[in-house]
């Protein structure tokens, strides 16, 4: 007797648009690093770049290697992380509306950290562990309150923003309560920053990430089974109960990583997915599409925020919010439309 085939489908392989499509976004990506390490303060040209980054000591390779290039480094692997975060939930919830910073997983993951930072924690890994168990503690909450009631979809993104809402009262009760300086120490980090991030804590998040990175690779038959639906992904011998607790887990840790890390950043999960979609539409190149339209999000922005007033870094999180909530009011009036 023959062995049965894995799946009663094939996925096409990339076209020519698609793979045309992924070198220009792959130039693009490279072009927004570059240009971090070398637009600030000190304006450098890309070939001093490049030397400094070969070099052992001076003044120019302190500026590229130990300040630019560990912030340049956090804003590719972070930006893939939460782009790649929102394409799996947008994909459990068949909602392109429901990515982690809009059903609440970021406000619960700051929240997290506040409970920390509030009651005297002053350790970066307690805060990083309250962050990403914040997270999780807030997927469940949401899980819970539509678990039995028929769908995820518009009901999960719903839910996921009133938990979002009670998480910022919340949040904003614990800093009007806390001691000045924790407070305000508190609230820069909220508003999302790669301001001052060196390799010290740059290091162990980027290593974290890049092992729920590429575990998320090796599941990702699992989401396009996922994506066939609950049926047909059975009949094709998915376990997909277990597959979609899986990579909720995975999408929760990237996201609590990354907000542990730098603070809650908009926009990137929610946007990046379309993007990409757009880009190489809905093939086989859509989860290294997606990861890449993330990074060149964040890369951007920080540039952006570092660079847009002159004498004055703002927070990378400030210019994703201001550019996601114009992407979200676009992206709700699409979708109703399409509705009704």
């Amino acid at each position: 007797m023959s062995a049965a085939p894995r799946t009663g489908i094939r996925r096409r392989p990339p076209s020519r648009r698609a793979r045309g499509a992924m070198v220009i976004l792959i130039a693009v990506l490279a072009a927004s690093f570059l240009a971090s390490l070398s637009i600030g303060d000190t304006v450098l040209s890309p070939i001093r770049v490049i030397q400094a980054l070969f070099e052992t000591q001076g003044g120019i390779r302190m500026v590229v290697v130990d300040w630019r290039l560990p912030r340049a480094l956090a804003a590719v692997f972070f930006g893939a992380a939460l782009a790649l975060a929102g394409t799996v939930f947008q994909t459990i919830t068949r909602n392109p509306l429901g990515s982690p910073d809009v059903i609440g997983l970021t406000t619960g993951a700051y929240t997290g950290a506040l409970i920390v930072m509030t009651t005297g924690g002053s350790s970066g890994v307690a805060v990083a562990i309250a962050a990403v168990l914040g997270g999780f503690a807030t997927a469940a909450l949401v899980a819970a309150l539509v678990a039995g009631r028929g769908a995820l979809g518009y009901r999960i993104v719903i839910v996921g923003i009133g938990v979002s809402a009670i998480l910022a009262a919340v949040n904003a009760w614990m800093l009007l309560r806390a001691r000045l300086e924790v407070a305000i120490s508190a609230a820069i980090w909220g508003a999302g920053s790669l301001n001052g991030f060196g390799w010290a804590q740059a290091a162990l998040p980027i290593i974290v990430v890049s092992a729920l990175i590429v575990l998320l690779g090796f599941a990702r038959r699992g989401l396009w089974l996922i994506e066939l639906g609950d049926d047909i992904g059975t009949s094709l011998g998915g376990r997909v109960n277990l597959t979609r607790i899986g990579l909720i887990a995975i999408a929760v840790g990237l996201c609590g990583v990354v907000t542990a890390a730098i603070g809650p950043i908009a926009f990137v999960a929610l946007a990046a997915p379309h993007l990409a979609k757009l880009i190489v539409k809905n093939g086989p190149l859509h989860l290294v599409a997606t990861a890449l339209t993330g990074s060149v999000l964040l890369s951007l922005a920080d540039i952006i925020g570092q660079n847009g007033i002159p004498g004055r870094a703002l927070p990378v999180g400030v210019v994703t919010l201001v550019l996601g909530g114009v992407y979200l009011i676009f992206l709700v009036v699409r979708t109703a439309r399409r509705r009704f």
